[in-house]
This record gives C-alpha cells, sequence and structure tokens, in this order.
C-alpha cells in the first residue's frame, strides 16, 4: 500500500552509521557502495569541487566531476559525517589542488584564486558533517510556521525532542501545508529533515503532494480514517514522533490519536498543535472544552495517569492508562509521552484516613 522502498537502504544505513566500522563496512557491502553513495550525494546537493568517494579498493567520480580541486574520502567516513556522531578529524580525508602555476597577474593573483580553494572544500565537508542548528532558524529557512507570528514552537519542540535528535527516528506529522496546491507546503518535513539528520520523515495529507527530499515521503490519505491510519501505522511504523498539524477538527484530532497512538514506540511522543480549536464551536470545539474536544481528550490523560490511585490495584486498567507516561501542556500545543505507567498507588488505608 505504502511504496517505501528508498527506505530499505536508508533505513540500514541510519542505523549503522554510529556503529563500529565492521559493523558499517558489512552494511554499505551488503546494500553496494553505489546506492549509499547514491544517498550521500542526495543528502549534500551541488558544490563546485569534484568528489571522489572510495570503498573497498574501488574510488567513484562525483560532482562536479571536471573540477581541479578534488576531495577524496572513505565513503564509510562520509556515512559517519552525514549520520553518525563521530566529531574527529577525518582520517580518510585527501585534497588535491591545481598545480603552482602563474599566469600574467603574478603571485598576487595566484594568492586570490587560492582563497576560494578553501571555501569550496569546506562547504563540501560542512555539507558532509551538519552541525546541530537551532530549530526556530530551520523553521524560517524552510518555510514552515511552527516559528511565526502566529505560532512560536519550535521552543517547545527542541525542550521534548533533544534528547532525540541525534537517533534514528520514524517521524510522521499529518498536515503537509499548501492547501490543495501539490506544489505547496512541506516546510515543517524539511526542517524536521535537517534537525532529526538520521531520521526518515513522512507527511500525510489527505491532498496530493509532491514534496521531495533526501529522507521525506509523503503519503495521501484521510486523517479521520481510522482504518487507513492503523494500516499506515503497521507499513511504515512504529514512529519515534507523531506530529497532528492537520485539520484541527476536534473529531479528527480525536479520531487520529486513538489510531496512531498504538504505533508509538516506547519512548516516543504524539504531538497535538493548534490546540485553541478544542474552544472554538465552528471546529468542534467548547469554551469549556468539554469531554468531546481534543482538549478533552487531552486533560482525561491526566487523571489516567492516576488511576493506581482509586482503581483496584489488581486491574490493569486501559491501553492509554497503562501506556501514557507522562503529559506536557504549553499554549495551544501538547506533548504526550509513550511509556509504561506502572507506578503503584498509594495504600488503601490512606485513601480512608
Amino acid at each position: 500500500m505504502f511504496d517505501a522502498t528508498r527506505w530499505t537502504v536508508l533505513a540500514p544505513l541510519l542505523q549503522a552509521a554510529t556503529a563500529g566500522r565492521d559493523l558499517l563496512d558489512d552494511t554499505i557491502r551488503r546494500l553496494t557502495p553505489d546506492a549509499v553513495a547514491a544517498e550521500v550525494l542526495r543528502e549534500i546537493g551541488e558544490h563546485d569541487v569534484r568528489l571522489d568517494l572510495s570503498f573497498g579498493g574501488r574510488t567513484s567520480t562525483h560532482l562536479c566531476t571536471d573540477a581541479e580541486v578534488v576531495v577524496t574520502l572513505d565513503l564509510a567516513d562520509a556515512v559517519r559525517g552525514l549520520y553518525g556522531t563521530d566529531t574527529r578529524p577525518w582520517p580518510s580525508l585527501a585534497v588535491t589542488t591545481p598545480g603552482p602555476d602563474l599566469d600574467e597577474r603574478g603571485i598576487g593573483g595566484w594568492f586570490q584564486d587560492r582563497k576560494g580553494i578553501a571555501q569550496s572544500v569546506q562547504e563540501l565537508l560542512s555539507a558532509l558533517r551538519p552541525g546541530h542548528r537551532d530549530l526556530g532558524e530551520l523553521a524560517v529557512e524552510h518555510g514552515s510556521d511552527k516559528w511565526g507570528d502566529l505560532h512560536w514552537y519550535t521552543q517547545h519542540y527542541e525542550r521534548h525532542f533533544a534528547r532525540l535528535r541525534d537517533e534514528p527516528v520514524r517521524v510522521l506529522e499529518i498536515g503537509i501545508g499548501g492547501y490543495d496546491d501539490p506544489d505547496r507546503g512541506g516546510g515543517s518535513l524539511r526542517m524536521w529533515q535537517r534537525y532529526f539528520r538520521r531520521g526518515l520523515v513522512h507527511g500525510l495529507d489527505i491532498a496530493r503532494k509532491n514534496v521531495t527530499g533526501p529522507r521525506i515521503m509523503t503519503v495521501l490519505g484521510d486523517q479521520f480514517d481510522a482504518g487507513f491510519l492503523d494500516r499506515l501505522g503497521r507499513e511504515l511504523g512504529p514512529f519515534d514522533v507523531v506530529i497532528d498539524d492537520g485539520s484541527h477538527l476536534n473529531e479528527h484530532v480525536r479520531t487520529s490519536f486513538h489510531a496512531l497512538f498504538p504505533h508509538v514506540r516506547a519512548g516516543g511522543l504524539y504531538v497535538v498543535e493548534d490546540l485553541q480549536t478544542a474552544y472554538w464551536p465552528s471546529w468542534g470545539g467548547h469554551p469549556e472544552a468539554t469531554a468531546s474536544t481534543s482538549m478533552g481528550m487531552l486533560k482525561s490523560f491526566v487523571d489516567g495517569l492516576n488511576q493506581a490511585e482509586v482503581r483496584d490495584p489488581r486491574g490493569e486498567g486501559s491501553y492509554l492508562e497503562r501506556n501514557i507516561s507522562g503529559i506536557s501542556f504549553h499554549h495551544n500545543i501538547a506533548f504526550v509521552e509513550k511509556g509504561l505507567n506502572a507506578k503503584e498507588g498509594g495504600p488503601a488505608f490512606l485513601r480512608t484516613l
């Protein structure tokens, strides 16, 4: 139902990037160096130098193949730079530059030309080893409305997502943006792709979207279709992060949560944005955020966190009571943590004192 063919190379590569060198080399051999190099090139984009990637005694030439500046790097080192956590100097790096011939400008002109070499090489190496950038900065760069005059969410996302940033996560965001225009939207997907540099990012929208990226997949579907969402979770999950930035209709938010939360991995997060609609009747809300609203649903989970204080200690509780381990509320956004809620309640005799 969902074409995840490209993930057959990316998923194991992201997993192996922080492993020992032997396991990484074995993974590259199994996936084939050509397929791995293709993912590296898709990630780093265009550069005006030549890049030679070597692996197993074989070297392949990429980027600006007729450039005089040549950067040579072991393919495994390139993968570890892109997706790993190793910040040591490149062990296999070699740079070849043009010969020292002078022209009519003399030595001054020669030095002037040399200045651009370091910049070009460093731009490539920076792309091969992307550093951590502020999420607000990434939102502005990629056109996401999660940081702007309507929403100021990225500060909260930074707080809750920091521990997952360097992990090989799977992210699902409901709502790609751009309304019905297939060529608009996707700003948040591109932002998440750069924030989670080892992440696979999925975007779900009711309209067909032409959003592409090195680790981005878009899915056409309805967030109000619980059966569809369950199939999506089974085939593309489990997810470490699910973000509901879809229709914001209360009935849709509730349906999506109940269908997808079982497909969130333990230790993961389910995020609901734009909770102001829980108070707006035209969106299915109520000024008091009653039980039928998205906020009413979320508030009920707070009681579920503490059910051990009121229920029979021998009872197991509901699925959500057992698997929601924390909830954090900020203005118009909530983070629901997936984890075992198995804390024991206080002694029964204390309840009747």
